[in-house]
């Protein structure tokens, strides 16, 4: 019996490191903002990904906040942190994310409210990128002010593989893609959030944690879904334990070489 009450306030304990009282903090912390965008095949939408300096004892602190859209102007209000009624027990900062759909290209007054202080800039939008200005202060900054924009008609991705003779079955998957009508193209130089492209208008070759050999690759393509999505599985189920395959596309669509 005494064995078993050791182990149910063991329990409770637990429960209750984990437990938190759900109470707010006023918002006076410094944060940044991380722009990222998605597409699909009717719309593409902008996120601002926004979290603090500050790392928490929980990693799912999360920050209250608002925005209005309109037509010549983005208007966001950060109100307070909110403490998680439950913690995640890793660390991390608090977070919140604001999607912003319907972009029209021009330039768009920025404005950023925390409580009694406000910080106004700019967000240009064009073809080609999303360029964010704020001025010189320490409460708000944009790790990626310039963020560029993947064409329509693009494809893109990475082959991940574990030994360096897998090469010519990685450069094998890239020869089938142009076999489909997936042609070469020179994009603006710029971080693209998933990918960099070079100065060179190609894409950048990084080496991604986890595995030991990356191959990324972009092209040119306005062809059949379908054939892609076909030819992905054909190399998963052919080459399962030599290479993992991952391909995008501006209709919003991912094929995974690990999937049906």
């Amino acid at each position: 019996m005494k064995r078993y009450f050791t182990f149910l306030l063991t329990v409770l304990l637990g429960i209750t490191s984990c437990k938190k009282a759900g109470t707010t903090l006023i918002f006076n912390e410094n944060l940044k903002i991380k722009m990222s965008e998605s597409v699909d095949s009717t719309k593409r939408t902008l996120s601002l990904n926004c979290f603090t300096e500050k790392i928490y004892e929980c990693s799912n602190y999360t920050i209250q906040s608002t925005y209005v859209l309109t037509n010549d102007k983005i208007t966001i209000n950060f109100i307070q942190i909110i403490s998680p009624d439950v913690c995640l027990t890793s660390l991390g900062p608090a977070s919140t994310l604001i999607k912003l759909d319907g972009l029209a290209n021009k330039v768009y007054d920025v404005e950023l409210n925390f409580g009694t202080s406000t910080i106004t800039g700019q967000l240009n939008v064009s073809t080609n990128s999303f360029i964010a200005t704020l001025p010189v202060q320490t409460k708000v900054q944009f790790i990626n002010p310039n963020l560029g924009r993947v064409p329509n008609n693009t494809i893109y991705g990475t082959v991940h593989y574990h030994t360096a003779s897998t090469t010519t079955l990685v450069q094998k998957f890239v020869d089938s893609l142009q076999f489909y009508g997936a042609t070469i193209s020179l994009y603006p130089q710029g971080d693209y959030s998933n990918f960099q492209i070079e100065s060179n208008g190609q894409i950048k070759q990084n080496q991604d944690l986890g595995y030991y050999f990356t191959r990324y690759y972009i092209f040119n393509y306005s062809g059949n879904s379908g054939q892609l999505k076909s030819l992905v599985k054909r190399f998963g189920v052919t080459y399962p334990d030599s290479l993992l395959v991952t391909l995008n596309t501006t209709k919003g669509e991912t094929f995974y070489s690990w999937t049906p």
